[in-house]
């Protein structure tokens, strides 16, 4: 039960992400981030009168929640691929998401103590004072935010001017058709999701397993050891500023290309928590020994947020929002699959040769994975990015004899 109430929130989320890339693309990331934000919100503090209700109403919720929260990645990347160009975008992404990370550690360091307390009942509390919170930076998202830079009304001419001579880069207004077709036959596309499959596998493992993990293994109480338990997340916080600031240096400088940080991150990003959690397996109950490598596993993975993660804007700025969706699906659903996978494996058998298989399958996918992206991902944008694509790049093939006729007469 405790595997379905921890999968239940990503059915919904990942049912939703293809339809909020597009409908981000159509209506803007303002619009659909901020809903999903305030809709979230309104499910969170809901959520413990449905819990005492009924179980299955508490299903309900979760999957709703996950539903909502559908718009969060899609509506920002949209807002990314059109506000920030390629060379400033390993930076500001690993800003941006370097929030829900520090989410995730103020979340697990306050939880524990929210659970043990009387505040509001105990454990529901951490629904109520973060769903006021969603609802609270609502506000200023809807104040402050606006889709565009050309109908911003505060934007410098400036900025505008430098936006300007990216506009070949970053997404462009018009909304047009997707290439399906091409899109299936592209291997940089097909590597982004292999790294977010990966990725996320190992993410989701580590989310759903490390209190787990400590509870019947290493015999930590999560509710004395709340900030012990974010531990891992506050370093992998760290890791995705420092990262960041660091490509964003090799790309000013000119250092190394842009192609090279992707898969430089992404490699960093799935190869160092891979080896982290191999190195598990031979640690057996030494606590603080796997909480030292367990935690470097989790920093490391902050790198990937410089990689992967910014190849959907790469090479398809103006199709973001569509790509980012597909992509995140199956990066989502692996937060349904990880934890069933965990479950399978320990219940009823929470012994430490269980978890060492859990960690093992979890090192196998992000080596695959990661691998795959390494060997075909890129930088530069795909000719269906562009709007006139589909319309006229079959006309201009069909009269590419032609032409050539006509050159060679000249000569």
């Amino acid at each position: 039960m405790q595997g379905i109430l921890l999968g239940a929130f990503y059915w919904g989320y990942t049912a939703t992400l293809p339809i909020a890339g597009r409908t981000a693309e159509r209506f803007g990331g303002r619009l659909i981030f901020g809903l999903s934000l305030v809709f979230c919100s309104v499910l969170s503090i809901v959520t413990p009168f449905c819990a005492h209700l009924s179980t299955v109403l508490l299903i309900v919720m979760r999957v709703l929640t996950g539903a909502a929260q559908g718009g969060t990645v899609p509506g920002i990347v949209v807002l990314i691929s059109t506000w920030v160009i390629p060379k400033e975008r390993s930076k500001f992404t690993s800003f941006i998401y370097a929030g829900s990370n520090l989410g995730t550690v103020v979340a697990m360091a306050c939880g524990g103590w929210l659970c043990s307390s009387r505040l509001f009942g105990g454990w529901p509390s951490i629904f109520y004072i973060s769903g006021i919170l969603g609802l609270v930076c609502g506000i200023p998202w809807f104040l402050l935010v606006h889709d565009r830079h050309d109908t911003h009304p505060r934007v410098s001419q400036q900025e505008l001017n430098y936006l300007a001579q990216e506009k070949e880069s970053v997404r462009q207004q018009m909304v047009h058709s997707i290439p399906w077709k091409d899109i299936a036959k592209s291997l940089p596309f097909w590597s982004i999701v292999a790294a977010s499959f990966g990725n996320n596998f190992g993410f989701y493992t580590l989310l759903n397993g490390i209190p787990l993990y400590f509870s019947n293994i290493l015999f930590f109480d999560l509710k004395e050891n709340g900030l012990l338990s974010a531990l891992p997340y506050a370093s992998m916080t760290i890791m995705i500023f420092l990262w960041g600031i660091l490509m964003d240096v090799c790309t000013q400088r000119s250092i190394i290309s842009i192609k090279i940080i992707r898969k430089l991150s992404t490699g960093v990003g799935g190869y160092g928590p891979m080896i982290g959690l191999i190195t598990v397996y031979f640690v057996g109950h030494d606590a603080f020994l796997a909480l030292a490598i367990l935690c470097m596993a989790v920093t490391l993975s902050g790198a990937s947020y410089c990689g992967y993660t910014v190849s959907n804007q790469d090479i398809a700025p103006n199709l973001s929002g569509t790509l980012v969706g597909l992509t995140s699906t199956i990066g989502a659903f692996t937060g349904v699959l990880a934890p069933g996978v965990l479950g399978l494996i320990t219940q009823g058998n929470q012994n430490l040769d269980a978890w060492r298989l859990v960690f093992l399958i979890s090192s196998a996918v992000s080596f695959i994975s990661t691998t795959f992206y390494v060997a075909f991902a890129t930088d530069q944008i795909q000719p269906w990015n562009a709007a006139e694509y589909n319309s006229t790049s079959k006309k201009r093939d069909s009269q590419a004899p032609d032409e050539k006729a006509n050159t060679l007469q000249k000569y």
